[in-house]
């Protein structure tokens, strides 16, 4: 009964999906981002934005971009995209984060770029803490 009891335990920690967003931050600031393209709302990106400093972007599809971004454009260029574009899904795949200092957040999209076309992307995602929360600090986008 023991050998039954011990088995069904561990088969039950084996099959629980883990809490990864609940536990990481920057996995949570990833699913936000993504959660604010999908629905189309620019001005949901707002508290993944910093106070100080700038936001690192480089962005094909998305953009295009390539430059170092104040937060008010980062949601400017994001709002101008999705008026003519749209992401129809995004996944965050992993996320490396210590949970104190940096996170690196690397995920897929699903777009339809300005031009009407469709495709997928890779975007990865960097994130450090600012006061309470976790802030956008790259956006990178790459080929899939």
């Amino acid at each position: 009964m023991r050998a039954v009891l011990s088995a069904l335990a561990l088969a039950s920690l084996v099959a629980a999906p883990p809490a990864r967003a609940a536990s990481d931050p920057a996995r949570a600031a990833a699913e936000a981002f993504g959660r604010a393209l999908v629905g189309g709302r620019a001005e949901a990106l707002r508290p993944l934005l910093p106070t100080r400093g700038k936001v690192r972007m480089t962005l094909v599809r998305f953009g295009p971009e390539d430059g170092t971004f104040a937060p008010q454009q980062v949601e400017a260029l994001f709002r101008s995209f999705l008026a003519t574009g749209k992401v129809t899904s995004f996944v965050v795949s992993r996320c490396e984060s210590d949970g104190r200092s940096s996170g690196l957040a690397h995920a897929r999209a699903a777009l339809v770029d300005r031009d009407g076309r469709g495709g997928r992307v890779g975007v990865h995602l960097g994130f450090e803490p600012e006061g309470e929360r976790w802030v956008l600090r790259e956006v990178k986008e790459t080929a899939e």
